[in-house]
């Protein structure tokens, strides 16, 4: 049975914890620097494994380490992880606080043959794959926008998954980023260190696909998403309940896009809703794959190139070009 160590037992930490137990593997450390971690408080039978030691973390023989801390010690963790000899390493999202320090890890762990996995957890989503499936099938033509309207702010620690999920749908980053920020921001319930504002962005990949992320402190969590393909829409306005398809009928497949009144049919579109353990467990299992990863650093990094980006364009107020200067790769966000 393959051994992992958990290092922070915040919310995130402790259903990672679940995921390492269901998916067959043993659990041998959590490693948090608090007294009484949030998870071993929800489950008090984990303080028989709790250390509060980082030392104790390095010298032990686990086959793999998931980091669950804040993003401010992700890149420090997994470096001091990687020189220790570790080489599976699973690292929350997002992957670090700037771009630069998420290139500087993926170098190390590649001179170290290091593995990395990050938690993009939409990545391993069946709903993902549906969506992908769906680009270029006769019923809809191409996928050709996202626009999801969630609220809520955080641009860095909860967008960073709609941002990813983008970059996947539409397999690479923006060519070009346009963002507006928030200016009332509450405070961050993490600690006053952290500042994630939120806003609206506007991301423009190859080929004139587009995604529109409104993600407003000003609006609360209403949360919608529609993907529109040339001849047809998925939408949800609840992820875990049932989403719409519809497109257009057989007889109208080759006709005019400016064709407003043409009817489109309702199909049904099987989904499951989001599973934050069983997405935990697919990223154990990539970082005991021998196949090439499904979340790994190079995706990270480009999430963070275009979350850097939209900061950058928001400073500048006007759209800015990918790749981004050596400059804005350096500056460090505050995301939590």
């Amino acid at each position: 049975m393959p051994k992992i160590v958990l290092i922070g037992a915040g919310r995130m930490g402790h259903r990672f914890s679940q995921a390492i137990r269901q998916s067959g593997h043993e659990l041998t450390m959590i490693f948090d620097p608090s007294e009484t971690p949030w998870g071993v408080s929800a489950e008090p039978g984990l303080a028989a494994v709790h250390t509060r030691n980082f030392e104790d973390v390095l010298a032990s023989d686990a086959e793999a380490y998931a980091i669950c801390t804040t993003a401010d010690l992700h890149v420090s963790t997994a470096a001091k992880l990687i020189k220790a000899g570790k080489k599976r390493l699973i690292v929350e999202k997002p992957v670090s606080q700037s771009v630069q320090e998420a290139i500087d890890l993926r170098a190390l762990a590649h001179a170290n043959g290091a593995r990395i996995i990050v938690n993009h957890g939409r990545r391993y989503s069946a709903n993902t794959q549906a969506i992908k499936d769906l680009d270029g099938d006769p019923r809809t033509g191409a996928l050709r926008s996202v626009v999801i309207k969630m609220g809520g702010g955080s641009f860095g620690c909860v967008g960073t998954h709609w941002i990813d999920l983008c970059n996947n749908l539409f397999d690479g980053t923006p060519k070009r980023v346009f963002g507006v920020l928030s200016y009332d921001t509450p405070p961050d319930n993490r600690g006053a260190k952290f500042f994630d504002p939120g806003g609206t962005a506007l991301l423009m990949y190859a080929g004139g696909k587009r995604a529109v992320l409104d993600l407003g402190d000003d609006i609360g969590i209403v949360a919608s998403t529609e993907f529109i393909f040339e001849k047809g829409i998925v939408a949800w306005t609840s992820e875990g309940k049932t989403w719409s398809f519809r497109h257009r009928r057989p007889e109208d497949q080759d006709k005019s896009l400016t064709l407003y009144t043409l009817p489109l049919v309702d199909t049904p579109f099987e989904t499951s809703p989001p599973d934050l353990i069983a997405y935990a467990i697919a990223t154990i299992e990539d970082v005991f794959a021998s196949a090439p990863t499904q979340s790994g650093m190079d995706q990270a990094i480009d999430t963070m190139e275009a979350f850097a980006a939209i900061h950058y364009a928001a400073r500048e107020q006007r759209s800015v070009s990918l790749p981004l200067p050596d400059e804005e790769k350096k500056v460090v966000y505050a995301i939590p």
